[in-house]
């Protein structure tokens, strides 16, 4: 092989190796936030009902119930989805030793960057909640559940985020550090076959691991919002009862009405704060109902829709679509009194 030649299968393996060490970044940073939803939320006495950190996930998430727990025990299960991979990523920045070769050098500092920049939404998403609106975020969550001041939860994340490139920024060694790395930037081109195999063997791993945990735990409907059809259940049973913690919930249940007579559906709303939501029923024609909207801010005791008419045989289906609300909704079917 010419020089020509092996400078470019280098310069192909050190393109190759970055992007291993990305997508390993990548699935470990996803891995650690769904598990730090799922482990918080089984520290706080909820039951998790589904995890996908697989990387190729178009929505990566942590799913749980929960019984009896605090407006702050819901805050601390939304914060932990970024805390864990900070905590992770700064312990990792720490334990490795400080002199590394240049392109484990360059995996340190991307790992600790990546749980870093877990950061950076909570410096901006609070704001818009100040005009009665915002995105269907864990910062966004973590503000309606804690009742903090979204000023408060910028400063405490940003605090967070100083502290924590201070942190790094130490333990590289400084400005002197990052020369020295610079100086050193030729060695990334000494990448072997090895070192890409090993790159790629850590991802092999990351991946397995995060499709057996979304295979072992499971799913339902109430995770993905993937339409479920159940069947009409007795008049004093729920046909859905569903504890919201935070997260979208768009489920789809169908079912019919066996004796061809009218009955009702009735919902009871629990502890819901937050929003906005809303509850719609679909007829056999296709006609929307809505039986219940709340916007932004909404909080609520206990209380019960009025009673809707729900025809004769079916089907029908009730969706509910819940951002950033918390609390427990009910529903059943019973006869007209």
């Amino acid at each position: 092989m010419d020089v020509a030649s092996s400078t470019a299968a280098r310069r192909l393996a050190t393109v190759v190796w970055f992007v291993l060490v990305t997508l390993v970044i990548i699935q470990g940073y996803l891995i650690l936030h769904e598990a730090g939803h799922a482990l918080a939320a089984v520290a706080v006495g909820g039951t998790v009902t589904g995890i996908d950190a697989r990387v190729w996930s178009d929505r990566p998430h942590a799913s749980y119930t929960f019984g009896t727990v605090t407006q702050g025990q819901r805050a601390f299960v939304t914060a932990a989805g970024t805390l864990l991979p900070l905590v992770v990523g700064l312990a990792a920045l720490l334990a490795l030793p400080r002199q590394l070769p240049a392109r484990w050098a360059v995996v340190r500092i991307g790992f600790a960057a990546g749980a870093l920049a877990g950061l950076l939404p909570w410096l901006v998403l609070p704001w818009p909640m100040l005009q009665g609106s915002a995105p269907n975020d864990d910062t966004v969550r973590f503000t309606l559940q804690s009742g903090w001041p979204p000023a408060l939860v910028v400063g405490v994340a940003a605090a967070t985020l100083v502290g924590g490139v201070a942190l790094a920024w130490w333990r590289v060694g400084g400005r002197d550090g990052l020369r020295a790395l610079r100086r050193t930037r030729s060695h990334l081109l000494t990448i072997t076959p090895r070192d890409v195999g090993a790159v790629a063997a850590g991802l092999v791993v990351l991946v397995l691991f995060a499709v057996a945990l979304h295979a072992w735990v499971g799913d339902t409907a109430v995770a993905t919002g993937v339409p479920t059809e159940v069947p009409p259940p007795p008049s004093h049973a729920p046909l859905f009862d569903v504890r919201l913690d935070g997260s979208t919930f768009d489920a789809t249940f169908a079912g019919g009405v066996s004796d061809g007579g009218t009955v009702f559906l009735v919902l009871r709303f629990e502890e819901l704060a937050g929003g906005p939501f809303r509850v719609t029923l679909h007829d056999a024609a296709g006609e929307e109902h809505v039986l219940a909207s709340f916007g932004v801010g909404t909080t609520m005791g206990v209380a019960s829709s009025q009673p809707r008419a729900l025809g004769a045989a079916g089907p029908w289906y009730v969706r509910l679509v819940a951002e950033h609300t918390v609390g427990r909704i009910r529903a059943w079917t019973r006869e007209p009194s």
